[in-house]
């Protein structure tokens, strides 16, 4: 008996561990496993900007479409898209960051962003010449925040994607800016920063990602990736830094006060120690930098750099988002959590309703204040700051972007946006289009001109595209014209018409819609016309934006053909046209749309 019973236990336990010797038995899921994107293709541009996104710009503003082109005139009208701007000359060595490279960015970029609405030739001259200008230096001036610093590189980056296809640029040109982006400014930000208060490493990680999609580097891709997420290093890549760092000789219960925070946080004070911890992961990561009930590591700080923090997030999930990667929607939508919470905070009277040090203690609704110890072991937080608070914070680029990606692009529900367009909407009422907020150096630390670049109406759900041997290629349909019903808006995760039209192989499911934006130089009825094949009678509906629907019966067909399916209104600037199966047949193919 007893023997039986050793045996059972043994097959029990050998069951359990996923033995090799165990037929069957399946290998343990590493939750910390590497992301690989070897193969990727990137999609150009495609940095904070689509060629959807550009196309939607330029029609708009050509179209007089309101509030983009208010936000047009702005820009138009700045110091920074003017026509004597010259590239500067700096050597080669940065003496600071934030009137040299930050600065060059902001013209290089909004000059970049000129030539790609107006197609005038002088902005692409003026932004390769302010670019090419940075290709000497060879030693940036080492400061103590070195991430925050050499991350600011992504505004001259971005003006780098948008003429990267430019003829005036020359290839060796081209080669000596991917030079000194991997040797001279990748080395300084490839760790981010294991020491300091989150935003800083997040700035790092920003002009990371920035270089990794201008260079197609998807080993560089990843490591933003997968360090941001909690994840090890690639093996093919370096680990990240060793942690946690301690202070083992000093008591917990030593604090300091924080000069410059006063009551709101204490920060430890002494020589750290270094853990030996491969990949730790410091106060970037997601789930370190925004907590379960969406407060943020640096929410005992001020608004400034709290903003600052969820806003380089913001910018990093958007990059993510036009190569087809959902950092917005990691850890169910902890990004919109923490917009809201410090929205909620920044725009109203609220006040935590009481304080925990445990963080499943502390949600959204309940308004628990989290007194989370920070990841780098140098700060614990006491309440919210009030230092900024009552402020917009910053640019609206990244809160359009956000409200923009969350309610139209996911459909989250309006009441959990609520704080989220209460900010943009202040805006727009007070302003008529984005501020840059409060301090000088919101000019360069995002792209900005947010009602611009980000605005999109109520059906762009998707970057508009067309599919070449298989590679998407983005970029807004011109009407009059003819698309394939194929390139319908491309949705990185859930690709709707797709999925369902592999579900059923050889017919469209009923009442299953595909959305294609367009442009259009001006308002006008169009005639519509259908190209299928079906061997049943169908019925198909077609829309333009909020535009009634028209449902059209067609005939069965066992070859090709063409029906017309009447005129429908088209509004002048970009828009959505919206086709969909309202009944479907055996064997029904729609195959094209045309405009005339």
């Amino acid at each position: 008996m007893r023997t039986y019973l050793v045996q059972a236990i043994i097959c029990i336990a050998l069951l359990s561990s996923g033995a090799s010797g165990v037929r069957g038995a399946a290998k343990p899921v590493d939750p910390r496993a590497p992301r690989n994107s070897d193969g990727k293709v990137f999609v150009h541009p495609g940095i904070s900007y689509t060629q959807g996104d550009l196309d939607r710009m330029k029609a708009m503003v050509d179209a007089g479409v309101q509030p983009w082109k208010r936000c047009f005139d702005a820009l138009a009208g700045s110091r920074w898209a003017g026509h004597g701007v010259k590239a500067p000359w700096r050597g080669e060595d940065l003496r600071g960051f934030n009137n040299t490279i930050g600065f060059d960015g902001r013209f290089a970029h909004d000059q970049a962003l000129m030539y790609r609405i107006t197609g005038d030739e002088g902005y692409a001259q003026r932004a390769r010449d302010i670019v090419n200008a940075s290709v000497l230096y060879k030693n940036p001036w080492k400061t103590g925040t070195p991430a925050l610093d050499n991350g600011k590189i992504f505004l001259l980056v971005e003006a780098a994607e948008l003429i990267r296809d430019y003829p005036g640029w020359a290839e060796e040109d081209k080669a000596k800016f991917r030079k000194v982006l991997n040797e001279v400014f990748y080395p300084p930000i490839k760790n981010g920063d294991n020491a300091r208060w989150g935003n800083q490493g997040l700035s790092g990680f920003k002009g990371l990602l920035a270089m990794a999609i201008f260079l197609d580097d998807t080993k560089k891709y990843d490591r933003v990736w997968n360090y941001l997420m909690g994840l090890r290093h690639r093996p093919d890549d370096e680990p990240y830094s060793v942690g946690p760092l301690k202070l083992p000789w000093w008591p917990s219960e030593t604090w300091g006060h924080n000069t410059e925070w006063g009551e709101y946080c204490h920060s430890r004070k002494g020589r750290f120690s270094r853990g030996s911890e491969e990949d730790w992961g410091f106060d970037e990561l997601l789930k370190y930098y925004i907590y379960k009930n969406g407060q943020c590591e640096e929410s005992c700080r001020d608004m400034a750099h709290t903003n600052y923090g969820l806003f380089n997030y913001v910018g990093i999930a958007e990059m993510f988002w036009n190569q087809g990667d959902d950092l917005y929607g990691a850890l169910d939508n902890r990004i919109l959590l923490g917009l809201e919470w410090n929205l909620r905070y920044n725009l109203s009277d609220w006040m935590p309703t009481g304080y925990t040090d445990k963080e499943d203690e502390a949600t959204f609704e309940n308004g628990l204040f989290y007194k989370a110890y920070t990841r780098s072991a140098r700060w614990t937080a006491l309440k919210p700051s009030p230092h900024g608070r009552g402020a917009q914070g910053g640019p609206g680029a990244p809160r359009t972007a956000a409200l923009m990606h969350y309610s139209i692009v996911k459909g989250v529900p309006d009441e959990k946006c609520k704080w989220l367009r209460k900010s943009v909407d202040d805006t727009l009422a007070n302003n008529g289009c984005e501020t840059w907020g409060f301090g000088p150096n919101w000019y360069y630390e995002y792209c900005g001109w947010g009602t611009l670049t980000k605005t999109r109406t109520k059906w762009m759900r998707g970057d508009p595209v067309t599919w070449v041997n298989g590679r998407r290629v983005s970029g807004a349909h011109k009407l009059p014209g003819v698309m394939r019903i194929t390139d319908w808006d491309y949705y990185p995760i859930e690709d709707r018409p797709r999925t369902h039209r592999k579900k059923h192989k050889d017919r469209w499911s009923d009442g299953d819609w595909a959305l294609y934006t367009v442009t259009c130089p001006e308002a006008k009825e169009m005639k519509v016309s259908l190209a299928y094949a079906s061997t049943g009678r169908a019925e198909v509906m077609i829309a333009s934006d909020d535009g009634k629907p028209r449902a059209f019966e067609l005939a069965s067909s066992q070859e090709k053909r063409v029906a017309t399916l009447g005129r429908i209104p088209v509004p002048a600037g970009a828009s959505v046209i919206r086709f969909a199966v309202k009944k479907s047949a055996p064997g029904f193919k729609p195959l094209g749309l045309k405009f005339e």
